[in-house]
């Protein structure tokens, strides 16, 4: 006979009754969990395909012969065949959410949240707008101002769809440029897609059949007859700043791109005279410094603001005129000191003014950072103050603003700390900054 009938009791060697019991339940034990798919040796495998006879503890793939088959043949069965049915749901076919292979494909259901920086061919026009297709999807692009426009949203990950970004005059009548190409979505948590201007096909667009382009003609939109007009006046008797250039090209640049015509003086003999300074709806104090104006051009310019003129001032317009009590109540504070040029954060206190719509609540660049002489919060509302936590060198303590507007004796009025930097003009978020104080100051956006 073969096994533990065959085999007689030894003397001394008898198990005792105590001892047997424990041996029994341990076995029982042991029997439960390689029945619930609890221990090492009941893998996926073994709970995910009852009857296969393969066990996920043996190397060779060969399994115990009828272990998992013999389970599904017990009493409880059912149990273990609910146990896969639960799995399945939970992981899904290869095909919905796996690899094919039951591995799970990491990037299954994940998204990443893509935007959309698209600089489009110049255009004057006040009904422009912008469309970004991929795939299904369909986003209406936000101007930032100048040529700059965004677009955000969220998209399957690692996916790929024909992308289709149009350029339209007339809310959408007029083509005016297409760029199409394939797109493929990354991986990760958020990605940012740049498309540039010369990426426009602008040639294929011609609606009167004339041989020029949508994009090279008048046909829709704002015409210039009409346009606000504003003065860029960059006169200096103290510290004249080298970006100044620069600043009156993108003041120049982004005027154009919202129809306003723009002059430039560089001094203001025969400027600032009340009849010539009615034909303006602004006066844009670009980095002006020192007495630049004499008494005459004093008197014209109150004259102006109090007419319901506008006045937006830049950087070290807030240098100027200190013997001129009511030119610092316009421009809202004098200038006192500045550390080096370094970067900073402001918040932004009101993100509704067309100059700071399309910041954040935080905004971190680098320039000049001016401390002012007073707080000017009690006369202006303010729209960022500088966080002296962020930079060194900072002197006004917990309250200091450093952009502002306000309505003054009759006019409007706006003023930024920022713009010392030649690369300041070259920023998006900083021209489009600008734009809105621009439009502001000519009366064109409250």
């Amino acid at each position: 006979m073969n096994g533990y009938a065959d085999m007689k009791p030894v003397k001394g060697n008898c198990l005792p009754v105590r001892r047997a019991v424990i041996l029994l339940l341990c076995t029982l034990l042991l029997s439960a969990c390689s029945g619930s798919g609890n221990s090492p040796q009941s893998g996926a495998d073994t709970a995910g395909a009852p009857g296969t006879g393969l066990d996920a503890g043996d190397a060779d793939g060969t399994g115990t012969a009828g272990d998992t088959g013999q389970m599904s043949d017990e009493p409880g069965a059912d149990t273990t065949g609910g146990h896969v049915d639960a799995t399945a749901d939970d992981t899904g076919s290869g095909s919905e959410a796996g690899m094919g292979d039951g591995t799970p494909d990491p990037l299954a259901g994940n998204t990443v949240t893509v935007r959309f920086d698209i600089t489009v061919p110049s255009r004057v026009s006040d009904a422009l707008q912008l469309e970004v297709v991929w795939g299904d999807e369909t986003l209406v692009a936000s101007w930032v101002g100048d040529e700059y426009w965004t677009a955000t949203a969220d998209f399957p990950a690692a996916t790929e769809n024909r992308l289709i970004v149009t350029f339209y005059d007339d809310n959408g009548g007029i083509v005016l440029g297409r760029l199409e190409q394939d797109y493929r979505t990354g991986s990760n948590e958020s990605e940012v897609l740049v498309i540039l201007a010369d990426q426009f096909d602008t040639a294929l667009w011609d609606d009167d059949n004339d041989g020029s382009s949508n994009l090279e003609e008048l046909i829709a939109g704002t015409s210039p007859t009409g346009s606000a007009r504003v003065l860029l006046f960059s006169e200096t008797r103290g510290y004249r700043h080298e970006s100044i250039e620069a600043a009156l090209q993108a003041l120049e640049e982004l005027s154009a791109s919202s129809d306003i015509l723009t002059v430039r003086a560089e001094d203001s003999a025969e400027v600032f005279t009340e009849g010539n300074l009615a034909g303006f709806d602004a006066v844009i104090w670009v980095l002006t410094s020192g007495d630049v104006l004499d008494a005459d051009e004093q008197e014209a310019f109150e004259n102006y603001i109090r007419s319901g003129g506008g006045y937006a001032g830049i950087h070290a317009a807030s240098d100027t005129e200190y013997e001129w009590p009511w030119y610092g109540s316009l421009v809202g504070a004098y200038f006192e000191r500045h550390p080096e040029i370094q970067t900073a954060t402001q918040d932004v206190e009101d993100g509704s003014h067309p100059s700071t719509t399309h910041l954040g609540s935080r905004w971190t660049r680098t320039d000049e950072w001016y401390d002012y002489r007073a707080n000017p919060r009690a006369q202006v509302t303010v729209l960022l103050s500088l966080d002296e936590d962020s930079y060194t060198g900072g002197g006004m303590g917990g309250d200091h603003p450093s952009a502002w507007y306000h309505a003054y004796d009759g006019g409007r009025s706006w003023y930024t700390g920022g713009g010392h930097t030649e690369s300041s003009y070259a920023e998006p978020e900083f021209r489009a900054h600008l734009l809105g104080g621009l439009r502001y100051a000519a009366g064109l956006a409250d």
